[in-house]
């Protein structure tokens, strides 16, 4: 067997890691750990100097296996991958370990504590690179057709992108003609030139319709999605009746949004002259208009509370049909009702406009809304202005409510289809909203438009573009390498109970006659469910198996073990937060001891209990804020497995209440930081 060899680079990051953390007495520790040959400091580690240093002592010294600790590996990891395989070791025997984020960052004015912080977290990255395994990109052959799931502005433009590149190109819409919110619409934005947005929308169509690498399929649904980037089965419900089958490679999802119905608020549904601002967009449009002489618009409905922050739109859209009114009716009169006016693109400019024609704005208290009611002669709205400080009763001929939106309602079937995730306004959730915005977690499938948030129809067409291009990459290339973090399973110890097929998100683990499972892995997102399920032990994933996380976790414990937390974090959101808090500053106590694994399903109850075992203070398991998950179910089943742990830890004698369990957004750094003082309180740590 080859001796292990580890090698450990150390990164000051100038002085952001530097500044609070003893490095050089880090590196003197990391030089005492078994199994270390090398151990070193880099002043800026990611740069191409130090990287070139890090390839020549990794040779000089034949290290075969790398351990990094820098800043967070969200960003920075794969950086590190190419120069580890540049030297000659394969980059999945490489361990990257988070000490900025985790540690200077967030423990900024404890340098001891700190300090031994880092030692903690590197001796944990060096358990767990000892035992590391080699790994291998799967290479996966992509062909040049693509299925694009929506026929508005972001489907489209994308649709137009893909075919330009002489791709097959097939364009899905359920209605019955493209064009999605377009078509409802007025004007785009008012911008004296009075156009249309259905000569735009007509535009599109037209030019989508005249391409030669476009098909088209109008009213036709999705009716089932199989197989992988590359090699997907799609079957559609097509407008007249019959199935289509589709032999598809990438797919891009421009499944746009709705309005969210205000049903029973402000009278809406009781009066025919209460409308949202899609239906009034209608009157605008085929100037009917009539009587509506006194025109009250209603802003921030179902937004801005606690269900949901601001709908993006709203204020420019009040602006835009406030001024729409004046063209068709100048002697209309305008009430936009408001709590904040985010007028922040260039239609801002045309505020002043609105108010030079006399259009007024009154601004409600966040606490106060208007209240709508229905009188002989009309409509009365009765507010407050805090600008003024006066009530105020408007008659009105019509009221407008500015409301949010929400997803498509096809959003459920297709992310079925498709295993990828949603939120609860049926907005699809993208990869990372800065590392990967146009992307899902699964390969060869991506978002684009008002299927992941409300957005302008310029914004929509962009992300439609650059959706295309992501998606053009592997069929340009003509294949593409999965991550191989993916299952394996020891068959000589299996039972054949099936459980991991059964549970497998992504449908990745299939079963013969005699119920043999195997893995394809061109489908295996390395989510970790079924190893954290197996009766037997017998599944495990590649760069995160059982032994290394208890390696992990065993490191951690060997001193001062009441002290400490195990946190089990998933690299998504959870760490998304942790990373959060790091560029925040946030300043938490520094007990935990995080532990990185791709889903917080991975977590088993095996591995809860070595925590326990070894004396944990407590124990942390940290996923994806709810109902949104990367591997679509996975922090559902955490829970579930977290209070069946619970049950078996309280029979073993053990407190149960020292287990937590959190749901974190990448975005919510405080939201952690929290969390941790929460439980050194509880704890009382």
């Amino acid at each position: 067997m080859e001796e292990v060899r580890v090698g450990v680079f150390v990164c000051d990051c100038g002085s952001n890691i530097a500044g609070v953390v003893d490095v050089p007495d880090v590196v003197k520790y990391a030089n005492t750990l078994d199994h270390v040959v090398v151990a070193d400091e880099g002043k800026w580690s990611c740069s191409v100097d130090y990287l070139n240093k890090l390839k020549d002592i990794i040779r000089e010294k034949e290290v075969n296996r790398v351990v990094v600790a820098s800043c967070t590996p969200r960003t920075h990891e794969p950086l590190f991958k190419r120069a580890t395989r540049d030297a000659g070791v394969n980059p999945y025997l490489l361990e990257f370990v988070s000490i900025r984020e985790q540690v200077s960052w967030v423990h900024m004015k404890e340098p001891e504590i700190a300090t031994q912080k880092a030692k903690d977290l590197i001796k944990m990255g060096v358990a767990k690179a000892v035992l590391l395994e080699e790994g291998h990109e799967i290479k996966l052959p992509v062909k040049t057709d693509c299925m694009i799931i929506g026929g508005g502005a972001a489907g489209m433009s994308a649709a137009l992108q893909v075919a330009s590149q002489e791709f097959n190109t097939y364009l899905v819409e359920k209605e019955p003609e493209l064009g999605g919110l377009l078509n409802d619409l007025c004007f785009l934005s008012y911008d004296g030139h009075n156009i249309p947005a259905g000569r735009i929308a007509g535009s599109l169509v037209e030019r989508v319709e005249a391409h030669p690498h476009i098909t088209i399929f109008k009213g036709t649904r999705i009716q089932s999605v199989e197989g992988y980037i590359g090699n997907y089965k799609v079957v559609l419900n097509t407008g007249n009746g019959e199935p289509g089958n589709l032999d598809i490679s990438t797919i891009i999802v421009a499944t746009g949004m709705q309005e969210i119905k205000p049903e029973g608020q402000f009278e809406y549904g009781n009066h025919p002259q209460v409308v949202t601002q899609l239906e009034f967009e209608k009157l605008l449009k085929d100037k009917a208009l009539g009587a509506n002489k006194h025109v009250v618009m209603i802003n921030c409905v179902n937004s801005k509370n606690d269900v949901r922050g601001c709908c993006n739109l709203g204020c420019h859209v009040s602006v835009k049909n406030a001024l729409a009114v004046r063209k068709l009716q100048k002697d209309a009169s305008v009430h936009i009702l408001y709590r904040d006016l985010s007028m922040i693109r260039e239609e801002g400019r045309y505020l002043e406009k609105a108010k030079k024609l006399g259009i007024k704005f009154l601004r409600f208290p966040d606490d106060q809304y208007p209240r709508v009611s229905i009188e002989d002669d009309g409509l009365s709205v009765k507010t407050r202005d805090i600008l003024l400080g006066r009530d105020f009763t408007l008659s009105a001929d019509i009221v407008v409510l500015t409301t949010a939106f929400m997803g498509s309602d096809t959003v459920d079937e297709i992310k079925g289809q498709l295993k990828v995730s949603a939120n609860t306004d049926k907005y699809f959730q993208e990869a990372h909203v800065k590392l990967g915005p146009l992307e899902f977690p699964a390969d060869g499938i991506a978002l684009s438009g008002c299927a992941k948030s409300p957005l302008f129809f310029k914004e929509a067409s962009e992300e439609g573009i650059g959706a295309a291009m992501r998606a053009s990459i592997p069929m340009k290339n003509g294949f593409i390498e999965a991550e191989g973090i993916v299952a394996y399973i020891d068959d000589a110890e299996c039972n054949q109970c099936g459980l991991c097929a059964k549970r497998c998100p992504f449908n990745a683990i299939v079963t013969d006659e005699e119920k043999h499972p195997e893995v394809i892995q061109a489908l295996c997102k390395g989510c970790g469910l079924c190893s954290a399920d197996c009766p037997q032990e017998c599944i495990q994933i590649i760069h995160y198996s059982d032994d290394q996380v208890l390696a992990q976790v065993d490191a951690a414990l060997e001193e001062n073990a009441e002290k400490k937390i195990i946190g089990f974090v998933c690299h998504w959101c959870a760490l998304g937060g942790v990373d959060m808090a790091g560029v925040s500053r946030l300043q938490y106590p520094a007990n935990a001891r995080l532990i990185r694994v791709m889903c917080s399903a991975r977590v088993s109850i095996r591995m809860i209990q070595r925590a326990y075992e070894k004396g944990a203070a407590g124990v942390l398991v940290a996923g994806c804020e709810f109902p949104t998950c990367h591997y679509i179910t996975g922090n559902y089943e955490a829970e579930k497995r977290v209070k069946r742990a619970k049950r078996k830890l309280a029979k073993q004698g053990f407190d149960p209440e020292k287990l937590w369990i959190t749901w974190c957004s990448a975005a919510d750094g405080p939201k952690f930081a929290n969390t941790m003082r929460d439980m050194i309180k509880e704890l009382d740590l």
